[in-house]
């Protein structure tokens, strides 16, 4: 039987995740609609672009692929490090890496970066997120792209449906499909607030974390312990 211990980390940890995937989302919109059809995220979309336009000879195009990718692999680079830095140097690397991102998305909203910067500097930031934050409650779940949490969720859905009721891998599944929608709401609020405010745009995914980020720091000290 659940506690109430139980279900407050539970729903903590869900709002933690539907605020990153919102934010994910939001930043997929940001960099597509206003930085030249290039994902901060999604590397399977930037992958398939810049092979499209290798096909088609737009040599140009294809180049702004290029550095999400790079910005992407750097990150994977910075997680690894930050967990052979912990506990000695760094004692929480996954707040260490959220709070790097929501200074990294105010500075480009207030102060404004050049693109050569932004956009690998938003892939990177990004993959840090996702590489600390995997999980909701018993839920594996990816803040920064949708396809996995969707096969998961309909994968979660038919299982405890079919041949017998599940309701704890019901729940799963709903937790699953919260965290879809919460990527496409983002996404779609992304691709408003691009169209009306450009780049200071980012102030809202970076605000989105910051509330994450606060929700994660009342749990931690709370109970003195690591939330990853």
């Amino acid at each position: 039987m659940e506690t109430a211990m139980d279900i407050e980390a539970a729903k903590a940890h869900s709002n933690v995740a539907l605020l990153l995937t919102l934010s994910g989302g939001f930043l997929d919109a940001f960099t597509f609609l206003g930085h030249g059809k290039v994902f901060a995220n999604s590397m399977t979309g930037n992958i398939v672009l810049l092979a499209v336009n290798l096909a088609t000879g737009d040599w140009h195009q294809a180049s702004r692929h290029v550095p999400p990718l790079v910005g992407f692999a750097c990150g994977i680079l910075a997680a690894h490090l930050l967990q052979l830095m912990s506990p000695r140097w760094v004692r929480q690397p996954a707040i260490a890496a959220l709070i790097f991102e929501i200074v990294f998305l105010a500075a480009a909203a207030l102060k404004g970066l050049p693109e050569f910067w932004l956009i690998p500097g938003i892939s990177f930031v990004a993959t840090l997120q996702t590489m600390f934050f995997v999980r909701s409650g018993t839920v594996t779940y990816t803040s920064v792209m949708t396809t996995g949490n969707l096969r998961r969720c309909a994968q979660l859905f038919f299982e405890s449906t079919i041949p017998r009721w599940d309701s704890a891998r019901l729940r799963d599944a709903a937790m699953l499909g919260a965290i879809s929608l919460s990527f496409a709401l983002g996404a779609m609020v992304g691709g408003l607030a691009t169209q009306h405010l450009h780049d200071t745009a980012l102030c809202a995914p970076a605000a989105f974390l910051l509330v994450a980020l606060l929700d994660i720091c009342r749990r931690v000290f709370t109970n003195r312990a690591t939330y990853v």
